[in-house]
């Protein structure tokens, strides 16, 4: 009788594990100190409360998100098409399909060569307000076009990363919630089908 190989051994599923819970244990930590740095702040935001913040520590902290996330991307939905037959068995294993915000092609490619994607950006020529660093209210369009390298715009909870913009609200709660499903595993004999995954709405 012949029985399938499956696409990972079950022995090695504590590789994957191990190595996702790497990058979604270092994105949680981002996600617990950038709420701890808004959760103090009051309701209605004063411009004197944004210029009070850490504005290089918030911009770290949700760089690393998107680097951690495009990591985690890459296991469900992998460059290298000999590679699709495991993204497919971690994706079903995981409850992970295209709705979800790691889903995004840009957040994918996001860090991929960035040298060069930098090199791009500052070749097409970059007229009008340049800020290297900035977190605060999103900028109107009043026909001079700005400049970000990185900014967090407090008002539409987006981070900026040159010219590509991530929604964090969804992000973080799609790493959270993958996240307390690999400490679970990880808990009960790190195997893939132990528990189903809770998603956060």
């Amino acid at each position: 009788m012949n029985i399938d190989k499956p696409v990972i051994w079950s022995p090695f599923e504590a590789f994957y594990i191990q190595s996702m819970l790497f990058n979604s244990s270092s994105a949680v930590r981002s996600i617990a100190r950038l709420d701890e740095i808004f959760d103090k702040l009051p309701e209605q935001l004063t411009h004197k409360d944004i210029r009070q913040l850490p504005t290089k520590a918030i911009l770290n902290e949700l760089q690393n998100m998107v680097l951690q996330s495009a990591a985690l991307s890459r296991y469900f939905w992998p460059v290298r098409k000999n590679h699709e037959s495991r993204g497919k068995y971690l994706r079903e294993a995981f409850d992970v399909d295209e709705l979800s915000p790691l889903f995004s092609r840009d957040l994918r490619n996001a860090l991929e060569h960035f040298d060069e994607r930098l090199d791009n950006y500052v070749a097409s020529g970059v007229v009008g307000y340049v800020f290297p660093e900035y977190v605060g209210l999103k900028p109107e369009d009043e026909g001079v076009p700005g400049h970000f390298f990185r900014a967090y715009f407090v008002d539409s909870s987006e981070f900026r990363l040159l010219n590509e913009e991530f929604k964090i609200v969804p992000l973080a709660n799609e790493l959270l919630s993958i996240h307390d499903h690999l400490a679970k595993l990880d808990e009960n004999g790190d195997r893939f089908h132990i528990t189903s995954r809770d998603k956060v709405p």
